[in-house]
């Protein structure tokens, strides 16, 4: 009997055991006791960091109705904290708030451009450190500006402003491929891989950052200020090296196979305009050892539709067509030479990450790169263009109507 008992206990005891290192809930919070951090804005300091946060305020989101208008009051509250190092704004916040900042739910993360221009690695860290924001959210650089004066404008569509700048900005890297939508993880990533240089899309405040702090901002038609994405920032291993414009940021996203969608006119032999829109587009890339020097190869395959016609060209014919699509693979060609080529000779950073492709094909190639050219191996790089387009559609008439418009 004794026997069996000891058996028994031996058998329970590990079990009994392992239930001591769960984690149960000790570190459980409760919600009336947390502030909801939903955008973080660091700038440069005299000493150390501007930090800004951009906090939900509860009470005015559950009275958001159906329509989206929400309460009477304005939807959010910012502090700013002046810290000789980021973490330290988190433990300043309880000095003005009852409530313990919870940075798990950050839709976007702005950093001034000052800050980004003198580096942000070890700003970054204790982001990535921490255990509590998951790194899904969006990176952004204030373009001559400070991440403070962002985080203040209200927006009058989105009553979060985190919603706003996190919404529309995925919208328009899908839609316009005029901008890149950039996870912190990702970011960091690029950081820290051989051969490759990050980027952020910039965005600027049009009009006066204080009247966009307003509530006023959000009962005009026309608000007086707007938040707005502009250019693309180039960094330096982690320092802001320079701007980049609308065409070469297409290129750009062209050549690493980040376009969802783009449009694009040209003018037919009347002078009227043809808008085709790149439906769907796959850049693929081959990196060849010839003679003992890499190059680049790359093959863009494009889906389009003819969205618009505003001359008397008609679109009846296949010969048409094909002349359409043959058009379209020049320019898509060229807006890939023209970003390889501009942004190499203007800041000579590898942010199409040629180097890594390199690297991932022969890292014995890349070291031999790396010493024969050092940095400037991106100027001399063979790159080749290829562009195949297909034009699916040119909508339900084939002819505009405007030349049977009557006097």
């Amino acid at each position: 009997m004794a026997g069996r008992i000891k058996r028994a206990v031996a058998a329970c005891l590990p079990l009994l055991l392992l239930s001591l290192l769960l984690s149960g809930c000790w570190e459980r919070k409760e919600l009336n006791e947390l502030a909801f951090v939903l955008a973080m804005g660091l700038d440069k300091a005299e000493n150390g960091y501007n930090v800004t946060m951009q906090v939900v305020i509860p009470s005015s989101i559950s009275s958001q109705n159906a329509g989206g208008t929400g309460g009477s009051g304005v939807p959010v509250v910012e502090y700013n904290f002046t810290v000789p190092t980021v973490y330290e704004s988190l433990r300043k916040f309880n000095l003005i708030s009852s409530r313990s900042p919870y940075l798990g739910h950050i839709r976007v993360l702005v950093i001034g451009e000052e800050l980004a221009r003198e580096g942000v690695g070890k700003t970054l860290d204790v982001i990535k450190r921490s255990r509590e924001p998951r790194m899904d959210f969006y990176v952004m650089v204030a373009r001559k500006t400070t991440a403070e004066n962002v985080l203040k404008v209200l927006t009058p569509l989105d009553r979060l402003p985190a919603t706003k700048l996190f919404s529309s900005l995925d919208k328009s890297y899908k839609i316009s491929s005029k901008t890149v939508a950039v996870t912190l993880d990702k970011f960091i990533e690029d950081l820290l891989y051989q051969g490759k240089s990050p980027v952020l899309t910039g965005v600027v405040v049009q009009g006066d950052p204080e009247a966009g702090s307003e509530k006023s901002n959000v009962e005009q038609t026309d608000p007086r200020t707007k938040l707005r994405y502009e250019s693309v920032a180039i960094f330096k291993k982690d320092k802001l090296v320079g701007w980049i414009e609308d065409d070469l940021t297409v290129g750009f996203n062209y050549v690493t196979d980040n376009v969802t969608k783009n449009t694009g006119h040209f003018k037919d032999e009347a002078g009227g305009l043809i808008i085709i829109e790149a439906l769907t587009s796959t850049t693929s890339r081959k990196v060849k050892i010839i003679d003992g020097e890499p190059h680049i190869y790359l093959s863009a395959e494009t889906l389009c539709n003819v969205q618009e016609v505003e001359g008397a060209d008609t679109l009846d014919t296949e010969a048409k067509i094909k002349s359409l699509e043959e058009e379209t693979e020049e320019r898509v060609v060229k807006r890939m030479k023209d970003a390889v080529e501009g942004i190499s000779k203007q800041f000579n950073v590898d942010i199409f990450g040629f180097g890594q492709s390199i690297y991932r094909k022969s890292p014995k190639e890349w070291e031999r790169l790396k010493a024969r050219r050092g940095e400037g191996y991106l100027k001399t790089l063979p790159v080749h263009y290829e562009a195949s387009v297909t034009i699916n559609r040119i909508g339900t008439i084939d002819n505009s109507f405007y030349e049977d418009i009557k006097e």
